[in-house]
């Protein structure tokens, strides 16, 4: 039981101390797409499609008399690789890829818009 209000008491110093970094938000999103193709013959089609998309959206609304410095993070990291090899005759090959990451932060205290 002392061991739970030991760490309550660091939790409530740390928000003293830095109660904008404690009410930080941060979003993270990772995404990896591998794929890999190979035709050996005639008349062969190879076909990668792939798609990543990421959406992230952070939105405050605060009544206090001024914003206070808080920290809105985003971090979106999308790797997308794509390999085709055909031997013969009359192949195709086709990588086809498509990546978007929207990201957008709102923070209103008072009827002002992103303010600091």
């Amino acid at each position: 039981m002392l061991k739970k209000f030991f760490a309550f008491g660091l939790l409530a110093a740390g928000l003293i101390v830095a109660p904008g970094a404690a009410l930080a938000d941060v979003q993270t999103s990772q995404q990896t797409t591998t794929q890999n193709g190979a035709a050996v013959g005639t008349a062969n089609t190879i076909v990668n499609n792939a798609t990543q998309t990421t959406v992230q959206g952070i939105t405050k609304i605060k009544n206090g008399i001024s914003c206070q410095a808080t920290f809105n993070g985003q971090i979106s990291d999308q790797n997308l690789s794509q390999n085709g090899a055909a031997v013969g005759v009359v192949n195709t090959v086709a990588n086809v890829g498509g990546q978007l990451a929207q990201q957008t932060a709102n923070e209103i205290a008072n009827g002002i818009t992103n303010c600091n």
